[in-house]
């Protein structure tokens, strides 16, 4: 069955979920510049007590939003949710797998993937999905006690507007907020500065210094910046019982099949522009997997992982200093600007490149099909 909006949501509350503003993790090499990023900024992490560096937001972010993923159902509608076990299996929202038992899982990197929904709480606005293909990998850290305090700095990760792969950041507003929202109720809540917006449902709440879950983004009050998270250590052990003994028959939630509710996604001007910035981000992380993965099936056919990878034996980071897209039928056409520092003849050197990407997609994903560039003479640095 097709799943819908509760209608009753329109007056005071929408049933969302954490969302971000465009942000996501880059490499204090990157971050001054990237137009899409703009708090990110930290101060270098001090040595703990014993003697351990704290991971510095960034890294926090990069890590986590590997194991985010956007759930997307038949209707069109979609979610967030991210892994919390090695079974494969993805907490999320109730409301974004009502009246469904199959969805499909989208990966940071852009694989779909089939799961199936193995648990559903007709008044706990939590569920469970499980993901054949996550079997094995390793989840997110979970805290199992609800210790958050007024003022802790928080990250939200998830796909606002169906854009995968961002997050915002706030602070903890408020403690032990309840509310109702037929067939739901909420108690306990997290209330949270971080802007979340549709379709971030069930997206992850993090400690932004520990990057812990401790919380699931529910909910947020109609045009206001004020969002609730419900604490994670409140429904682990259900979601617990349902990963060992997964429901039989799922609830059915008649008073959520009124009007289909279709999701925002952003252009395809704006998602090829996230793409080939994700692609930057991966490659400043030295996370070359990902990178790679971004390409199209054919581009990989031409350049295998490895040629790919020695490719960038020499650079040392990569700025973003403008995406210009340019839809062009059935793709778009991306021209990068970038300041590359890389090293010649065992020298450090700073370069200028332009580098035009046409995007499209591939079985439904986003990708980056080849790329063409040409190193900027300081003419044309100052014509561009």
């Amino acid at each position: 069955m097709k799943r819908s909006w509760i209608i009753s949501l329109l007056a005071t509350l929408l049933i969302l979920g954490g969302g971000i503003a465009g942000v996501f993790y880059v490499m204090d090499t990157v971050q001054k510049d990237v137009t899409v990023s703009a708090v990110l900024n930290e101060p270098p992490a001090e040595d703990d007590e014993e003697g351990e560096v704290p991971k510095e937001t960034q890294e926090i972010i990069f890590e986590s939003q590997k194991l985010v993923v956007q759930l997307e159902l038949e209707d069109g509608s979609v979610g967030s949710g991210f892994l919390y076990n090695d079974q494969g299996d993805i907490i999320t929202n109730a409301h974004v797998v009502a009246n469904t038992e199959k969805v499909n899982v989208i990966t940071s990197d852009g694989k779909k993937m089939p799961g199936d929904v193995i648990g559903v709480s007709r008044d706990i606005d939590v569920a469970v999905v499980r993901v054949p293909g996550l079997k094995g990998k390793e989840p997110l850290p979970i805290r199992k006690e609800d210790s958050a305090e007024l003022l802790d700095e928080v990250l939200a990760l998830g796909s606002p507007l169906g854009l995968q792969n961002t997050v915002t950041r706030g602070e903890i507003s408020g403690l032990e907020r309840t509310l109702d929202i037929e067939p739901f109720h909420y108690k306990n809540l997290y209330q949270i500065s971080a802007p979340i917006s549709p379709g971030n449902s069930g997206g992850p709440l993090l400690d932004r210094e520990t990057g812990e879950v401790i919380g699931i983004n529910s909910a947020k009050m109609d045009d206001e910046s004020i969002g609730f998270s419900i604490p994670i250590a409140d429904v682990l052990p259900m979601v617990r019982r349902w990963s060992e003994s997964p429901m039989r028959s799922l609830p059915e939630f008649p008073e959520l099949t009124g009007e289909v509710y279709s999701p925002v996604t952003g252009t395809d001007a704006e998602q090829a522009s996230y793409m080939v910035q994700y692609f930057y981000d991966s490659i400043n992380q030295g996370d070359f997997v990902t990178a790679y993965s971004l390409l199209s099936a054919s581009w990989q056919e031409d350049i295998s992982f490895e040629d790919f990878r020695s490719g960038y034996n020499n650079t040392l980071s990569v700025k973003v200093d403008n995406l210009v897209a340019d839809p062009q039928g059935d793709h778009v056409e991306v021209t990068a600007f970038l300041t590359a520092e890389e090293t010649v003849d065992g020298e450090v050197q700073m370069k200028k490149y332009k580098v035009v990407y046409p995007v499209k997609k591939e079985n439904q994903s986003v990708k980056i099909w080849s790329g063409s560039g040409e190193e900027l003479s300081a003419e044309q640095e100052e014509a561009s």
